[in-house]
């Protein structure tokens, strides 16, 4: 048997040699492959999230879910936002802006005298699942309404760590809040109801 190494070396190797050997466009066209190499990965953890998400409430029923989720948000989530506390507003809004942009967002950030706002038009994690109609066929949206589905019925189980996680923030003292829009409409339609980060200074 040969062994070949030569399988291992991703489009991040081949950008940074079309760097060093001055391949700017070489180099470019690779950095696009790395960053639509994770988006199929990362759909399919949402998507798999997603259907697990809606089978647990199929076989325990919605109650159990904000407790599920509020273990999730508190004990996995709790030493990155507790971070927040000692950042500036700028910080915290470059923090929120790396994740939308892990997760192929459309968005972006206003700003006026009192806050920044991270307005979310496009979602690439639950705004994909209801875009394209992945949370309703796995039956992942809630039959009622909830606090923690913001009080809309067929809400995404997987954008419930929104509601919890201003309630974390309410408990850690970050002067911050989520409000959900659902961006889409059962169609897949874009709508004027974005998701919000807002980031108060």
């Amino acid at each position: 048997m040969v062994r070949r190494d030569d399988f291992l070396i991703g489009p991040k190797e081949k950008a940074i040699e079309a760097i060093k050997t001055g391949k700017t466009e070489v180099a470019i066209g690779h950095l696009n492959d790395v960053y639509e190499q994770f988006h199929k990965l990362h759909d399919a953890y949402s998507n798999h999230l997603s259907l697990l998400f809606g089978t647990l409430a199929e076989i325990q029923g919605e109650k159990w879910y904000a407790t599920f989720d509020r273990k999730t948000v508190f004990e996995l989530f709790h030493a990155k936002y507790a971070r927040w506390r000692d950042m500036s507003p700028e910080q915290m809004v470059e923090d929120i802006c790396n994740s939308q942009r892990a997760h192929y967002s459309e968005f972006h950030v206003e700003e006026d005298e009192e806050k920044f706002v991270v307005v979310i038009t496009g979602c690439g994690a639950g705004g994909r699942l209801v875009r394209d109609g992945v949370a309703k066929q796995q039956k992942a949206v809630t039959k009622q309404a909830y606090p923690w589905s913001f009080n809309r019925v067929g809400f995404p189980y997987y954008c419930s760590h929104g509601y919890v996680s201003n309630e974390l923030w309410k408990d850690l003292g970050v002067n911050a809040e989520l409000q959900w829009g659902r961006q889409y409409d059962e169609q897949g339609n874009k709508v004027d109801e974005p998701c919000k980060y807002i980031v108060y200074k």
